[in-house]
């Protein structure tokens, strides 16, 4: 019986993966994050990110079908025992087809007094490690990222050390415990990296940093090693303390367990004669691996197709060598002849990834307030526009951008006791600042902006009245939402507020609001 740090589990979550030689294999995987522990805790900033991370490495990486895995976000504890319970169920029907079986349960949130926290529920560790006993699987795995975690390992065979030896057979049955931490120990979230320390080197170590012998594939031995290492070294100088990863191991027959299989095609190549220690960012500048590179071997990193950000820190201290990729279905190498050299305060993994450009394009409407909109005076426009943004470019998450949009209206005025049809043309610009603040996919800003506005009036009924022109500057506030659903495009939802003073046949202070729907397009970098 051994005890292993909690990427041993994941790893070998991933180690459904298997080589093609063994006989037929099924992967189920339950994967939980939840950041709400309930009274008295604090909600976890990156538990699910976490999780998501996981449940889509065992995916792509770990031979899980999409159909065995199951990702739980801020569940119930009734949720998990009716999740985990239908993985068994599947084990075991798979089982009575001649199948071996691999069973991953991996969690990320709170854990105290020895349960696990799932909002105001408890699910007791020494709970969850009988139910992993009894499940019908061949292999049962259980990853626990969360503060003293390492309770569930009490039984005799705890191990707290940065290897441990495989012996070189075939046919694995039994079960593995992993945790983040020992049963006294904090487990670390960090802003930096976005996550929890152990989770994201964790992570790097199955996308193909821990691949010591180069022959594309990550084992449970190399996976633990390298984050057992990374996890210690990470949190040696934080203010909760070292955090010690622990595993029990109690497989028998155990061999060398593949976890992930790199594939051929897509993944970030860190040649031969690279050195030193690099972050790689995704499009929303998240750092989703590190490379820990010796010189003498190449490294592979499998990464899903998309934009990312390679960066490194110069040895002096005074600067990082940064780089932006595009990763499809070839390799891409990291070449450092070709990294820019920028100064440390404008890392992209502190707000800063240098000028990224984008057009939006979007239809909407314009309504202003008070009686003088209610009676006709103002009526509500619709309005088309563009902007320009740029994103980044002053640093710390910063943007600006100018826009243009041109609309109108009509409405009836009553004039003279008669009603008078009423035409308005619209055309404005203008330029914004503002700050945006990155969840994933999701992108929240907000700003001030300070525009011109142009308004024209007509009465195309009345030839005798004249035609009114308006023009001003108008100060105000903004804020939007954008949804990244691709590398290059996104959907953004904006509003706007507006103060302006109106003087063409009273004075009056007017306040309007523009709402606007569109689709953004990211320009290359």
């Amino acid at each position: 019986m051994k005890i292993r740090d909690a990427a041993t589990v994941i790893a070998l979550a991933a180690s459904l993966a298997s080589p093609p030689a063994l006989a037929a294999e099924r992967r189920l995987a339950l994967v939980i994050g939840q950041p709400d522990g309930g009274a008295g805790s604090v909600v976890l900033r990156y538990a699910e990110r976490d999780a998501r991370r996981i449940h889509g490495i065992l995916i792509r990486l770990g031979g899980v079908l999409g159909t065995d895995a199951r990702l739980l976000l801020s569940p119930g504890e009734t949720e998990v025992r009716r999740a985990l319970s239908d993985l068994a169920e599947r084990s075991r029907e798979a089982g009575a087809k001649g199948d071996r079986t691999v069973l991953l349960v991996y969690y990320s949130g709170h854990a105290r007094d020895g349960a696990l926290r799932l909002r105001e529920n408890r699910l007791e560790l020494s709970e969850l490690k009988r139910l992993l006993e009894l499940a019908p699987a061949d292999v049962r795995i259980g990853l626990i990222d969360s503060c003293r975690s390492g309770a569930i390992t009490r039984a005799k065979g705890v191990r707290r050390a940065p290897a441990f030896e495989v012996a070189r057979a075939e046919g694995q049955r039994g079960l593995v415990l992993v945790t983040s931490s020992g049963a006294d120990e904090d487990s670390q979230e960090s802003d930096a990296i976005g996550g929890s320390f152990f989770t994201h080197h964790l992570a790097s170590a199955l996308l193909g940093d821990a691949d010591a012998s180069g022959d594309g594939k990550v084992t449970l031995a190399e996976a633990y090693a390298y984050a057992y290492a990374r996890t210690v070294a990470s949190t040696a100088d934080t203010a909760a303390g070292v955090q010690h990863p622990a595993y029990l191991y109690d497989l028998g027959g155990a061999g060398d367990v593949v976890l992930t299989e790199l594939p051929i095609g897509g993944a970030l190549v860190f040649p031969a004669a690279a050195e030193g220690s690099f972050v790689v960012l995704d499009g929303t500048h998240r750092a989703v691996a590190e490379v820990a590179k010796p010189a003498g071997a190449p490294r592979r990193l499998a990464l899903p197709a998309g934009r990312y950000t390679v960066k490194k820190r110069l040895a002096a201290g005074d600067g990082l060598l940064v780089q932006d990729l595009e990763l499809a279905s070839s390799p891409v190498e990291v070449d450092e002849g070709r990294m820019a050299r920028v100064p440390l305060t404008k890392d992209p993994q502190k707000g800063f990834g240098g000028s990224r450009w984008s057009l939006l394009a979007g239809l909407g409407g314009q309504r202003f307030f008070g009686p003088s909109a209610a009676s006709g005076l103002f009526p509500s426009v619709g309005l088309g526009g563009l902007e320009l943004m740029v994103r980044d470019d002053l640093g710390h998450g910063l943007s600006w951008g100018f826009d243009a949009a041109l609309g109108g209206g009509s409405s009836a005025l009553g004039f003279a006791g008669d009603t008078v049809a009423m035409r308005i043309g619209e055309l404005s610009g203008g330029g914004s600042i503002g700050k945006d603040f990155h969840a994933g996919p999701v992108t929240i800003s907000a700003g001030a902006r300070l525009a011109f506005i142009y308004l024209t009036r007509s009465f195309p009924e009345r030839p005798d009245l004249p035609s009114q022109y308006f023009f001003t500057l108008t100060p105000g506030l903004t804020g939007a939402v954008t949804w990244a659903f691709s590398d290059r495009f996104a959907a953004m939802a904006r509003v706007r507020g507006h103060y302006l003073f109106y003087n063409v046949d009273r004075n009056m202070s007017l306040g309007y609001a523009e709402m606007l729907l569109g689709v953004v397009y990211a320009f290359g970098n």
